[in-house]
């Protein structure tokens, strides 16, 4: 079955193609606020230009299995930040390349979101572009055009697929549980990246001992768990000319990521625990979802983005009259509906719009909408309250679960549960409960 994607929010207003050395790559948009929202010349196109094809490798290949992926990278402009980020086919891994302000001579940067095409004569261009080429990039809510030498580029049109609006907010939630763990020098990753195979190993370990590095089956004291290592290896060509590569993990659920340091910004690569493990179907933020008053905080919050490159819960909440921690879920929430990206490095959101109706990400949720579903039929019934937390029964068509809420962690005895452990999200049952006493509060 094709994989399920979004495309009536999108409108390509012509096919793109390039006239004598001016590139003109159709893209889409949100709305047509800002005509024109980022142009300037690249300080250094060879990097910007490597660093694209690296996100671009990404996004097209499965890592899991044979099938190609041809998908759109999003583009998202703000007065201090141009971003690019997309999935691999798979949504097992995420990209990202953050290009600031020492990547361009601005003449204009404001804010604004499009989606454009990576397709084979685009690739094939940015493979040509070099150091002292003179390149103008200029992005609109019509199109992306590079001007740069001679070439001819024409563009088609790649839907954005569902499983992305999921994965999007998922590897949020994931990212601001990642903590840096280890600052190294481009060589030694290099000499890392050179000894993986391509069939994957499964989980493994790596281990850092000064400027050496190694993977190993055995963990011990401070290694790092990561799932498919293999998967760096598209991250090769930019530690040529990286500054220095940062390990973040986060051990409770199992990410990994590398962050590459570069002259005109930075570029970001989260992996999912698993090779076979997609970032689209985690669940972190149902939980989230569930209460009201944060989803009416997000609502608020929304009227007050601007396209900030940093958004701080504290400062929000100030505005607000919230807590701190409150604003911080709202802007959780946000990243389901595709409008706050996570920065590890900054520790803060930023704003974005994504081409698709953000109504979409709250309702497209399996287990959000099975748990309401019980609630509506009458099959949630609490059995009692303790000094920390409740007892809840679940009563389904085949079976009845129990349900215990705590302070230091919901249990179910469903087998979803029992499966994952809560690290995939909270089952339909917990989901079910929380809403339940929630609602009674």
């Amino acid at each position: 079955m094709a994989a399920s994607t979004i495309e009536y929010t999108y409108q390509y207003p012509f096919a793109s193609a390039v006239v004598r050395s001016r590139w003109n790559l159709a893209g889409t948009a949100v709305d047509d606020r800002h005509a024109t929202f980022f142009q300037g010349g690249l300080q250094r196109p060879d990097l910007v230009s490597q660093s694209l094809l690296v996100l671009n490798r990404i996004v097209r290949t499965h890592f899991f299995d044979a099938r190609p992926s041809q998908r759109d990278p999003i583009v998202t402009s703000s007065p201090k930040m141009v971003r690019w980020e997309g999935f691999s086919g798979c949504c097992g891994a995420y990209a990202r390349v953050d290009l600031d302000q020492r990547a361009f001579q601005t003449a204009e940067q404001t804010f604004g979101t499009t989606n454009v095409d990576f397709n084979t004569e685009m690739v094939s261009q940015l493979s040509k572009v070099g150091r002292h080429d003179e390149t103008r990039l200029s992005i609109s809510n019509e199109a992306i055009v590079l001007r740069t030498g001679e070439a001819e580029v024409v563009e088609r049109k790649v839907p954005l697929p569902r499983r992305w609006i999921k994965g999007l907010s998922e590897v949020q939630a994931y990212q601001t549980k990642l903590k840096l763990r280890h600052t190294l020098h481009p060589a030694s990753v290099s000499r890392l990246l050179q000894s993986l195979g391509t069939v994957s190993r499964g989980i493994e370990y790596l281990a850092v001992h000064g400027s050496a590095v190694r993977l190993s089956r055995r963990q011990t004291p401070g290694s790092l768990a990561i799932g498919g290592a293999e998967r760096l290896k598209p991250l090769a060509p930019l530690l040529l000319q990286a500054r220095e590569v940062g390990l973040w993990s986060d051990e409770n659920s199992g990410v990994f990521a590398v962050s590459i340091e570069l002259e005109i910004g930075r570029f970001w690569f989260v992996l999912s625990p698993a090779m076979h493990r997609g970032f689209s179907g985690e669940g972190q933020l149902l939980q989230t979802l569930t209460s009201d008053q944060a989803v009416q905080i997000a609502d608020e919050i929304y009227d007050l983005l601007g396209w900030q490159s940093e958004l701080h819960p504290a400062e929000l909440a100030v505005q607000l009259g919230c807590r701190a921690e409150d604003a911080a879920a709202s802007l959780a929430i946000l990243s389901t509906r595709g409008i706050a990206g996570f920065d590890a490095a900054s520790g803060y959101y930023f704003h974005r719009e994504l081409p698709f109706a953000i109504a979409l990400a709250e309702r497209d949720q399996p287990r959000l909408k099975s748990a309401r579903m019980l609630i509506d039929k009458g099959h949630v019934r609490i059995l009692g309250a303790t000094n920390d937390g409740h007892d809840i029964e679940v009563t389904g068509n085949t079976a009845t679960q129990f349900v215990r809420l705590r302070s230091d962690g919901d249990r179910c005895t469903c087998v979803w549960y029992t499966r994952h452990q809560g690290q995939r999200g909270p089952c339909k049952h917990i989901l079910a409960a929380r809403i339940l006493v929630d609602s009674q509060r």
